[in-house]
């Protein structure tokens, strides 16, 4: 699944980070393969989406999340 999929509170750990799509400044935040992410949020259309990835808060838009698969830990209360 790709980590838009992902609903409220959600965990998953990535598995497949398309690195030619990502900035490098985002895999030195952690976006990496292997790394925990959970959403915390989304905005009111849709993107930015609000996570936490390791142990950094960031917001990413849809162009990105597209670009990132994941692989569903645990489910969280909505």
């Amino acid at each position: 699944m790709k980590l838009k999929d992902l609903k409220r509170h959600q965990k998953a750990i990535i598995v497949n980070c398309q690195e030619k799509a990502l900035p490098l400044k985002l895999m030195e935040m952690g976006c990496v393969d292997g790394v925990e992410v959970t959403l915390l949020n989304k905005a009111p259309f849709g993107t930015p989406l609000y996570f936490i990835i390791g142990d950094t808060r960031i917001a990413l838009g849809k162009e990105i999340v597209n670009e990132i698969d994941v692989e569903l830990v645990e489910n969280g209360a909505e």
